[in-house]
């Protein structure tokens, strides 16, 4: 009887050992559904949020076309060029322009200078010294010509 006794408390003990495991089951699977719960309740809500953004990003999207197709017909019409704002940004553009390509015009010729290059105005000057002085030693060489044509022993032509 003292096995049985103790094979009984030995059972009562494994039962009840299966009853707190049942029970902390059952505790550990309502602490798991209200986590859930609370989980797609703030899925709902950011789901919400982000509907409330995105109607908004599609009306600020809609407004910069309405925009967008406002300044084009105004650019198409000629309005858009007649704006006293527009006109006073090209004149600025191009005096911008052309104060960049004097600085340009300036750094060229500095670099040209250093590398030691002439310019196409150097270039222009030494061509025109050039046509003046061959003209010269034509002209010079003209009379010496005719006088050495004529003489058939003259010193401009090769000895044999």
């Amino acid at each position: 009887m003292a096995t049985t006794k103790h094979e009984t408390t030995k059972q009562d003990a494994t039962a009840a050992s299966a009853e707190a495991v049942k029970s902390s089951l059952s505790n550990v699977e309502g602490f798991l559904k209200a986590q859930l719960a609370q989980a797609q309740k703030r899925i709902e809500e950011l789901e919400g949020e982000a509907g409330k953004v995105v109607k908004a990003l599609d009306a600020r999207r809609l407004e910069a076309t309405k925009e967008a197709q406002a300044l084009w017909a105004k650019l198409q019409a000629g309005e858009l060029l007649a704006d006293p704002r527009v006109k006073e940004l090209g004149t600025k553009v191009n005096a911008a322009s052309t104060e960049l390509r004097k600085r340009l015009d300036v750094l060229q010729t500095k670099v040209v200078e250093a590398v030691g290059v002439a310019s196409q105005s150097q270039l222009q000057e030494l061509n025109k010294e050039l046509s003046k002085l061959s003209r010269k030693v034509d002209a010079l060489l003209k009379p010496i010509r005719r006088n050495g044509a004529a003489k058939p022993g003259s010193a401009s032509e090769p000895r044999a």
